[in-house]
């Protein structure tokens, strides 16, 4: 098996845990019919989901990889793409965007908050910026806003928004 195929199996095997966490969340009478442990379930279906979607990705490039000549099945990855210390600094670059969000989430509120993430994640990856970037971040943010804050009543923080519009009107 290939180190992707393993790494999915370990990663099913995480969610399976996570599942069984969430199936362990006591049931209350006062609970809506998703209950407390409905959105932790739907992470861990949607992990094991993509854990298999990896693994069966990994074993159809393996079939495709068999197929070719050996000189170029045995060919390193690494070689044509980023060095491993270049790649290893970009994902810390995208945990700093993140650490970042929950540094300015208090104050910003949920939906700036996730717009400049979106879009600093945007520009990060590669985007240009411009209208489009823009655009297609404030979707995200407000899209966001509305499953998770109407559609599912999940509080978020509002930021200093809502005092600052109180204190300037009266």
């Amino acid at each position: 098996m290939t180190r992707d195929a393993w790494i999915g199996v370990v990663v099913l095997g995480c969610a399976v845990l996570y599942w069984l966490g969430a199936d362990g969340i006591r049931v209350s009478p006062l609970d809506d019919p998703v209950g407390a442990g409905g959105l932790p379930k739907a992470l861990a279906y949607a992990l094991g989901g993509l854990a298999v979607l990896l693994i069966v990705r990994s074993l159809a490039l393996k079939r495709v990889a068999a197929g070719k000549p050996a000189a170029a099945a045995e060919a390193p990855a690494e070689a044509s793409g980023p060095s491993v210390l270049r790649r290893h600094l970009r994902a810390l670059g995208m945990l700093a965007l993140g650490v970042g969000y929950l540094l300015v989430v208090p104050y910003l509120g949920y939906t700036l908050s996730i717009i400049g993430l979106v879009l600093a994640a945007s520009l990060y990856i590669g985007a240009s910026f411009g209208a489009k970037t823009l655009a297609i971040a404030g979707l995200g943010g407000v899209l966001f806003y509305l499953l998770f804050v109407q559609f599912l009543h999940i509080p978020l923080p509002p930021g200093i928004w809502p005092d600052l519009l109180r204190s300037l009107q009266g």
